[in-house]
């Protein structure tokens, strides 16, 4: 073999290499499977609070910080009541919403922020599209789930009207929901938040 040929066949080999650990990269990360099972979610929701984004309280209880904020619900809604808030999302589409201790006017909506990973697109061709995250409010206004003489919510609605115009990413979808919220529909204000009581 001459030193040119030598010096082809290094080269050709370090192409070859590069690009086996490029494609290789790329489909790794392309990859990962959908679960077989995600059937849906069922939360308690607790009241939502403004964040604490500088200390103004000094605490001395053992066990807890050494400081917070007094609570603040200027950010977040201040003027409904509730006492207790059930969200569930279902694998057949279906949001339901049950609650008590709102006042009969009340309008409330289910705000959902969403990552939406869309098997198939274009169809058979076994490519994957992760759309960037958004956020739907459900029902969609001008409806909202309005509180009964009673006191009490109970909803239900459709999720993939909720993605409308981009109902096409209600199927075939891994759907992620990074963070869900009651709201207010009058003000927009978070009203509770995904949580326990203890």
């Amino acid at each position: 073999m001459t030193k040119q040929g030598a010096r082809m066949a290094v080269v050709a080999t370090a192409i070859g290499v590069m690009l086996l650990l490029v494609w290789g990269h790329s489909a790794a990360a392309q990859q990962a499977s959908f679960p077989r099972i995600a059937r849906g979610i069922n939360t308690w929701m607790a009241r939502a609070m403004d964040a604490c984004t500088s200390n103004n309280v000094t605490v001395v209880s053992p066990g807890l910080p050494p400081g917070g904020c007094a609570q603040s619900n200027t950010v977040t809604d201040n003027t409904l009541g509730m006492n207790y808030v059930k969200l569930r999302v279902n694998r057949n589409g279906k949001i339901g919403l049950l609650g008590t201790g709102f006042t009969l006017g009340d309008s409330l909506r289910v705000r959902m922020t969403l990552r939406v990973t869309k098997a198939d697109d274009p169809p058979s061709s076994n490519q994957r599209v992760t759309f960037a995250d958004f956020t739907v409010d459900c029902p969609l206004a001008p409806d909202a789930f309005l509180v009964r003489p009673n006191g009490s919510v109970v909803g239900r609605t459709d999720f993939t009207t909720c993605l409308s115009p981009n109902t096409a990413l209600g199927t075939g979808s891994n759907i992620e929901i990074m963070s869900a919220s009651l709201v207010n529909a009058a003000t927009g204000q978070v009203v509770a938040s995904p949580g326990i009581l203890k």
